[in-house]
């Protein structure tokens, strides 16, 4: 996958996999990311929160089927 460019808190700029993303998101490690129609400023605009992963249900995503 392709790199994800984001700023740190201490200004500096970096590229980080997408699956380090959602931690550094979590752990206010970053000040802004970048996403293909500009940049995402945590607690600013809204992201994608992965509740998701304590959901106990059945899956509901077709992930693999395209009609």
């Amino acid at each position: 996958m392709k790199e994800v460019s984001v700023v740190y808190q201490d200004g500096m700029m970096d590229m980080v996999e997408p699956q380090l993303l959602q931690g550094l998101i979590e752990s206010d490690g970053i000040v802004k990311f970048q996403r293909a129609d500009g940049w995402v400023y945590p607690g600013i605009d809204p992201v994608r929160r992965f509740a998701h992963r304590t959901y106990q249900g059945p899956e509901r995503r077709v992930l693999h089927n395209i009609y």
